[in-house]
This record gives structure tokens, C-alpha cells and sequence, in this order.
């Protein structure tokens, strides 16, 4: 959230220059905050991989990219889908904070139809959306990391 704020409104505060509109400052506060935590999951995923895994390619006469992308990639991806999928599951839930610079997402609307017609049902619905969705999610990436089980058994 906080994020969000810095970067819709410090440019202006500060060098006195109009900044983003609205759905730029929380594409680019929501693609820079996970964009790392994306990194970080990569990062360390890359480096699980057993070092002999690279000793062995190398021996095989592979180069570095055949290496890469035949022997390390799989192996990488398998072990870096539950915290991905935690992450994804968590940027779609983050994307309600964006209503803190008055940008109408769901929830949003929800609590401004709330307000007007006093219809409480909304909020609910709006929730079993976010439920759905992430379950949805959950299935999909569950069944690719089904499909990832033989990889570097």
C-alpha cells in the first residue's frame, strides 16, 4: 500500500512534476514489489540445483545454454512452484489494495455499493469472486505441478 502511495504521489510532492495516473502508479508499485519477490524465488530455486548436475552436463559435452535449458530449467521449475504459486495467489489479492489512490477494483465498488443501497450481500459475493478465482488458480498450478513430478525424480 504504501508503495502504491510513494509512487503516486512523491513525484509530485517532490519535484513538483505530474507523475503516473492512477493504474501506471499500481501496475508499476505492484510489478516492482513482486518483480523481486519473483527474483528472490528464482534465485534460490536456481540455486538448489545440485552442482553435479552441472558437472555431469558439462562432461556430456553440453554447452551452457543446452545445459540451461535441457538439464536445469525443469528442475528449477519444479522447485520453485509452491512459493510461486503463493506469490500469484498473493498479487491477486494484492491487487485490491489499489483502491487507497481511488482506483474502483471490485471491492471497491463493492463497499461503495454497500454504502449507497446498505446491501450487504455484496461484500460477500465479492469474496466468494476472490475465493474462486484463487482456487481456480490453486487448481491450475497444482496440475502443472503434477505434470512437473517426473522431472528430476
Amino acid at each position: 500500500m504504501l508503495q502504491i502511495i510513494v509512487i503516486f504521489y512523491v513525484p509530485g510532492l517532490l519535484f513538483n512534476i505530474k507523475g503516473f495516473n492512477r493504474y501506471a502508479a499500481v501496475i508499476i508499485a505492484l510489478t516492482i514489489n513482486y518483480s523481486v519477490y519473483f527474483g528472490e524465488i528464482f534465485r534460490s530455486g536456481y540455486e538448489s540445483i545440485d552442482k553435479g548436475q552441472f558437472d555431469a552436463s558439462y562432461n556430456l559435452g553440453l554447452s551452457k545454454r543446452e545445459i540451461f535449458f535441457k538439464v536445469v530449467l525443469l528442475q528449477v521449475i519444479k522447485k520453485v512452484l509452491p512459493p510461486f504459486t503463493n506469490e500469484t495467489i498473493s498479487l491477486v489479492k494484492d491487487t485490491a489494495l489499489a483502491r487507497v489512490i481511488s482506483i474502483t477494483e471490485i471491492i471497491f465498488a463493492a463497499q461503495k455499493i454497500t454504502a449507497t443501497y446498505a446491501l450487504i450481500y455484496v461484500l460477500f459475493y465479492t469474496g466468494v469472486f476472490y475465493l474462486a478465482f484463487n482456487g481456480l488458480l490453486s487448481l491450475l498450478f497444482n496440475k502443472l505441478e503434477k505434470k512437473l513430478k517426473f522431472v528430476g525424480a
